[in-house]
């Protein structure tokens, strides 16, 4: 029997500055959370996507939608896990080997080889983070946004195999990037997300802090955040 659905994120760019963070948004029954987002939408005549990086100064109806809609959402029977990673001490090559021999790749094959050292290192702190809560999930469903995989990303094979062999169990049924367009609920994972990471940022745009705020009121509770350490 399905234990949850699971919406993973990601906010932060692997190999830059600061820190990037992965998430997943925990979520058994997923009928009242898709009644609540589309009364919200209607009572807004609001049918955008919730990304949570399209809120700016002057989206003023963005912030205000995406705080009522997560203000509600937060309310229910979800939680959502993150882990923070710091670039700094992150090493890039450990997840592709052609960086290792940077010095004789073309750019284009640097560009690409870095590329897929970024998304296995985004594969790699998702999997880590799914085994963290392995033991409370069977058969679930995972889905990821569509939009910000590689062509090549082989993370619905990858996630699927290593966790069932390190749990010995169907604890995953499917792996599948779905569109963001098609399930509310990638965007409520973009949310909570871009959210946790702004605040890890300091940001000060307004309009964001809004969202910030109401998310920072689970922190702890249905949210909780830890950093990755190295060994």
């Amino acid at each position: 029997m399905r234990s949850h659905f699971i919406y993973q994120d990601e906010s932060g760019v692997v190999g830059t500055t600061g820190k990037f963070v992965v998430g997943l948004l925990f979520v058994k029954d997923r009928r009242p959370l898709y009644e609540i987002i589309k009364k919200i939408r209607q009572k807004h005549n609001y049918w955008k996507e919730f990304h949570f990086k399209e809120i700016f100064y002057f989206s003023s109806k963005r912030s205000r939608v995406a705080c009522e809609v997560l203000e509600e959402i937060l309310r229910e029977h979800i939680y959502f896990r993150a882990l923070a990673v710091s670039n700094e001490k992150l090493e890039l090559r450990y997840f592709d080997n052609d960086i290792k021999k940077i010095n004789d790749l073309t750019k284009k094959q640097v560009k690409t080889a870095k590329a897929r050292g970024m998304f296995r290192a985004y594969n790699f702190f998702t999997k880590e983070l799914l085994l963290e809560n392995s033991s409370i999930l069977n058969e679930v469903v995972v889905y990821l946004d569509k939009k910000v995989r590689m062509r090549d990303d082989n993370i619905c094979e990858y996630i699927k195999r290593e966790i069932n062999l390190s749990t010995k169990k169907n604890t995953i049924k499917v792996v599948e990037s779905r569109d963001s367009k098609k399930d509310d609920l990638i965007g409520i994972a973009d949310l909570v997300l871009g959210a946790v990471n702004y605040e890890l940022k300091k940001g000060e745009n307004p309009m964001k802090l809004a969202v910030v705020k109401v998310v920072r009121q689970y922190v702890g509770k249905k949210i909780r955040l830890r950093e990755w350490i190295f060994k």
